[in-house]
């Protein structure tokens, strides 16, 4: 992930360079970074998605569901692979790849057949993470098995890192700070589990910094392992 220094995720709305340069020029090693990784997919969230790749919304209304949800694996052959997770099925696709990596979609089983066949005929693969899409350990569970991916870099946006948070499957955090603020109350930030006051997303999960690295333009890039000292709340 990228933010500010204060944690918020939105980079329109961050404050310009000191010395003039254009911002996309601070933003280039984020991808860079990505790749040092060495990640078999990357993950992003519907919201993500929809913003920044594919804006159209499919429609269900009066749309019978799925009558036996079964995992689907396309035959696209990008070696890279993209997980989205859409639980209600709302992206309308019209390609099967986004940055060059082919789409696993991450759907809850009460989606239409309609859009199972949407999917299909744009040879796009998909699963079922439980009846209302929020299974996630589920969902990597058969990421893993059906397309045989160990290794994924979670893109956010910050409410799916807190869902991921919740439930233990993060296992490092690599997170770049941009040398600029945002300033406003209630912005999104990196991570944030929408639950109760009384709920502590991150307990029994501390960070171990491996290392800490000053990059070019004054970003600065931090790398986490994360330890678990008792088991996450699922």
């Amino acid at each position: 992930m990228m933010s500010s220094i204060d944690g918020r995720l939105n980079g329109d709305r961050w404050s310009e360079p000191f010395d003039g340069k254009n911002r996309d020029i601070l933003f280039a090693p984020y991808y860079t970074i990505s790749e040092r990784l060495s990640p078999e997919a990357h993950m992003l969230g519907r919201n993500t998605v929809q913003i920044h790749f594919c804006p159209k919304t499919f429609d269900h209304t009066g749309l019978p569901r799925a009558v036996r949800p079964e995992p689907y694996l396309a035959l696209s052959p990008a070696p890279r692979k993209l997980v989205i997770l859409d639980p209600h099925g709302k992206i309308f696709y019209d390609t099967n790849t986004i940055m060059d990596s082919g789409i696993i979609a991450v759907l809850g089983e009460n989606v239409s057949e309609a859009y199972l066949t949407h999917l299909r005929e744009n040879d796009i693969s998909y699963l079922f993470a439980g009846a209302d899409g929020h299974d996630l350990e589920n969902a990597m569970e058969q990421i893993g098995t059906l397309f045989n991916i160990e290794r994924i870099v979670l893109e956010g946006g910050g409410i799916v890192n807190g869902q991921f948070l919740k439930h233990g499957l993060i296992d490092e955090f690599s997170l770049m700070i941009y040398p600029g603020i945002d300033g406003l109350a209630g912005i999104h930030s990196i991570v944030e589990y929408t639950g109760n006051d009384d709920e502590r997303p991150a307990t029994g999960q501390s960070l171990e910094l491996i290392s800490a690295d000053k990059l070019e333009n004054g970003v600065i890039w931090l790398y986490y392992r994360v330890h678990r000292k008792t088991p996450a709340s699922r």
